[in-house]
């Protein structure tokens, strides 16, 4: 028989580290979090002649010069403005600048007597697929009212 000394048991310290203390799996040799770079905001330029009765509208980094963007406006007679060559930078899209141009062409629209606009919606590289470019000219309100003759979408937005 053990003196009862001997049976009881001691209890062991916990070696694990708690929790909060303990490193994940490479957690250590991660960098520290960058903080995310800040988007460009843009202003949107007046529009400036062009000659032939077009003008050009830009949009530019809030605070430089540099050019984000840009899109025309001309005459296509009967009441209606005629919205072409719209570019945005590759580095500079899906961050609304070509909304901001549309938005922009259509206010010097109206501002001008325009009752409409229409425009030919053809991708001018490949950056762009025909369905995202009608997509976002739906959404910034343009209806397809035919095709060109090159079988581009034709579309139009009244006031």
């Amino acid at each position: 028989m053990k003196p009862p000394h001997m049976n009881t048991r001691v209890a062991r310290p916990n070696i694990t580290a708690p929790a909060a203390t303990r490193s994940v799996a490479g957690a250590a040799q991660r960098a520290p979090a960058r903080p995310a770079p800040k988007a460009p905001t843009y202003a949107v330029q007046a529009p400036q002649p062009l000659g032939a009765g077009s003008q050009q509208i830009r949009a530019t980094i809030q605070g430089s010069p540099q050019v984000a963007g840009s899109v025309e406006i001309s005459r296509a007679g009967g009441g209606k403005a005629y919205i072409s060559n719209l570019k945005v930078d590759q580095q500079h899209r899906r961050r609304g600048v070509a909304a901001q141009l549309i938005d922009a062409a259509i206010s010097t629209a109206r501002r001008q007597g325009f009752k409409a606009a229409s425009l030919e919606a053809r991708p001018s590289d490949n950056g762009i697929s025909p369905q995202a470019l009608i997509a976002m000219y739906r959404r910034q309100g343009f209806q397809s009212v035919g095709k060109s003759r090159r079988g581009s979408p034709l579309m139009e937005r009244k006031r």
